[in-house]
């Protein structure tokens, strides 16, 4: 099997900005009134995540506050599943900001990998979204990949993190092993409690805690941890429940 994951770092913002050709800064809110996300604008004035609303307007008096809605994130994930059954009939929404497609018998037909993804840059960018791509033979661990190939959650551009799975002598797991160890939060595969466990030890990136011994691992509590990587490597089944498109569609 070959996943290619689309990751959308900044959907909370472009559900909001899609379309608008002069979006003004913006920041999202959580319900506790603190910047979960902003705006390359309201970034460039030093509006940061996890600063309250009052702070943020004190710095930028024109910032456009709006509350989270996972909601209108939902539906447009929605969405871009529903166009990209174009590319592969076998789809899988992955938390709240990713849609993974399974597109091994579609390679022959759109020529590649690469001809692939550049389809769906060029109309993620039609429908007003920048994304992530990544690929590898288990969805967790395009996930991570693409997760891996953004520089912060703020900024999104185009960076291609496909991995060749077929060239001789090179074995994509390796590719894992560098990544860091918060990408076990992903898809809630491991909680805050485990990873701060594991960074006490002195873990700092998925290939320190794959060399860890799985005895060792269970008694402090990490089996969680072993669990997500064992699926990522795929040594561990990892099924997924298909998106289903719905029978009609307007926008």
């Amino acid at each position: 099997m070959l996943w290619l994951a689309i990751l959308l770092p900044a959907l909370s913002l472009q559900v909001f900005t899609r379309g608008v050709r002069a979006a003004p800064p913006l920041a999202i809110l959580s319900p506790r009134g603190r910047v979960l996300a902003a705006s390359a604008a309201a970034s460039a004035a030093g509006i940061e995540p996890g600063q309250r609303a009052a702070s943020a307007l004190a710095l930028l008096p024109e910032l456009r506050l709006q509350p989270h809605e996972p909601a209108r994130e939902a539906e447009a994930l929605a969405e871009i599943a529903t166009w990209a059954g174009r590319f592969s009939p076998r789809i899988s929404l992955s938390a709240a900001d990713a849609v993974l497609l399974e597109i091994s018998s579609c390679l022959r037909l759109f020529g590649g990998t690469a001809q692939i993804e550049s389809a769906l840059r060029e109309g993620l960018a039609e429908l007003g979204f920048t994304a992530l791509l990544a690929c590898a033979p288990t969805p967790l661990a395009a996930r991570w990949l693409a997760r891996a190939a953004a520089p912060s959650a703020l900024s999104c551009p185009p960076t291609d993190a496909a991995l060749p799975t077929d060239a001789a002598g090179q074995d994509w797991r390796a590719a894992l092993d560098p990544l860091p160890l918060e990408l076990l939060s992903e898809e809630d595969a491991c909680d805050a409690a485990t990873l701060e466990l594991l960074a006490g030890l002195g873990l700092r990136t998925l290939g320190e805690l794959r060399r860890l011994p799985p005895a060792g691992l269970a008694r402090r509590g990490a089996q969680a941890a072993a669990r997500a990587l064992a699926r990522a490597r795929g040594e561990l089944a990892d099924p997924r429940p298909w998106f289903e498109a719905p029978l009609r569609f307007h926008h």
